[in-house]
């Protein structure tokens, strides 16, 4: 099985993904926020999935801090396995 990766639509495979959404918001500083199980969506096909233990680092100036990388570093630790989950699925392959 290949290694899950949330950048790669798990309908069709494509890379061209991006992020749309983040749960359970959890302010860092005046700059940062870690979201949590967050949805993608795939341009090429237009399906939506959510990345469930998955977290990230929403900044609003594009710069990471160490304080950030920190609390990103401690939510990885304490995430539970990734899964990659269709929204809506209406059972197409």
């Amino acid at each position: 099985m290949p290694e899950l990766n949330p950048n790669v639509c798990p309908r069709c495979g494509s890379t061209n993904t991006g992020a749309t959404f983040g749960f359970n918001p959890v302010r860092i500083n005046s700059n940062e926020t870690l979201v949590h199980d967050v949805l993608f969506r795939c341009a090429d096909c237009d399906k939506q999935y959510q990345a469930v233990g998955y977290s990230m680092i929403a900044s609003r100036n594009g710069e990471n801090s160490p304080e950030g990388f920190a609390a990103l570093a401690k939510a990885i630790d304490n995430a539970e396995p990734l899964r990659l989950d269709l929204v809506g699925d209406d059972g197409e392959a």
